[in-house]
């Protein structure tokens, strides 16, 4: 758990995210990382000791960071006296502004890893983010269920689609409005909508 790590290890797996990001997966090797983090050489492989040890560490970071971003997603100040739909859809767009803004790296570094993943799907290296991805289901099905969706299992899984793709064009197009928290609300809100019927 994050929590259990050493303030050394977090910044090797920060710096890990961000080579990632820029580099692809290819780039990902102990001396970038030492590089990146500004450590003495082999700070990373005493903690690392092989490629596919770091790679496992960065994926179980990744998703523990983006567990905690979903469970700590609250409303904007001046939603609080909105209607419930809005409300859940300034959550979602909280979450998605801060994936595509100040965690725009991790993200990156995500949709990496998934594309690799997603190749060898006999491995066990994206169980992890499989089961972020299984806890931001989880939510919208939640969220599903409260608007009155008469499938939230369906609607559930509509949604995160939706939000996923989002990132991926905030990502690929990084324009104002891909990464802006009230236009990203305007988008979740009129799917929301629609979902409820």
């Amino acid at each position: 758990m994050s929590g259990a790590r050493s303030p050394r290890v977090q910044a090797l797996l920060t710096a890990a995210v961000a080579v990632i990001a820029d580099e692809g997966l290819k780039g990902l090797t102990h001396r970038a990382v030492d590089r990146r983090a500004q450590v003495p050489a082999g700070s990373t492989s005493y903690y690392f000791r092989t490629r596919q040890t770091l790679f496992a560490g960065v994926i179980a970071f990744i998703a523990e960071q983006e567990v905690a971003d979903i469970e700590a997603a609250t409303v904007s100040e001046d939603l609080a006296e909105a209607p419930p739909v809005r409300q859940i859809a300034d959550r979602f767009a909280g979450v998605l502004a801060h994936w595509l803004g100040p965690q725009r790296d991790r993200t990156r570094a995500r949709l990496e890893i998934i594309l690799l993943t997603a190749r060898h799907p006999e491995g066990e290296l994206g169980t992890e983010l499989l089961r972020a991805r299984e806890k931001f289901i989880g939510q919208a099905q939640l969220l599903a269920t409260a608007l009155g969706s008469p499938d939230p299992e369906e609607g559930g899984r509509i949604v995160v689609a939706f939000t996923e793709g989002l990132t991926y064009d905030g990502v690929t197009r990084p324009e104002p409005g891909n990464t802006d928290r009230a236009a990203l609300r305007q988008m979740v809100e009129r799917l929301l909508l629609a979902l409820a019927g």
